[in-house]
């Protein structure tokens, strides 16, 4: 009777893997992009999240990465304020306030509910 679970085979010593795996260094992940400096750009000025960039540059490299897409914006923001694993550091307060900002910002930037006022009482509630 064969084994069900396949056995894997050892490690070779051949040539080198077709794709091999890419680490970005320390220092590219440690740098805005240009799309994060775009997205900065059109921000309002009192918006742009400067010390976000400043100490945590991959952070915001993701924040403006998801900004296109509200669902997934919404979901970043609320992931980077809100600890759900328990006993994280956190961020510094400004840049809690800083994502915060963010937050409001694209509550105000969200198209209104169409529909009567009950259901965008509704909407709101579960949005908040």
């Amino acid at each position: 009777m064969s084994d069900p679970v396949p056995s894997v085979p050892p490690p070779t010593t051949g040539p080198a893997p077709l794709f091999p795996t890419r680490v970005a260094s320390r220092e590219a992940q440690d740098d805005l992009t240009g799309a994060t400096r775009l997205w900065l750009r059109r921000l309002p000025a009192g918006r742009r999240p400067q010390r976000l960039c400043e100490q945590f540059p991959r952070v915001a490299n993701r924040v403006a990465w998801c900004w296109a897409d509200a669902t997934i914006r919404e979901q970043t923001l609320d992931d980077l304020l809100e600890d759900r694993r328990g006993g994280r550091q956190g961020f510094p307060a400004p840049v809690v306030r800083e994502l915060q900002r963010l937050r409001e910002f694209c509550a105000q930037q969200a198209p209104a509910v169409p529909g009567p006022p009950w259901w965008r009482a509704m909407v709101k509630a579960v949005r908040n």
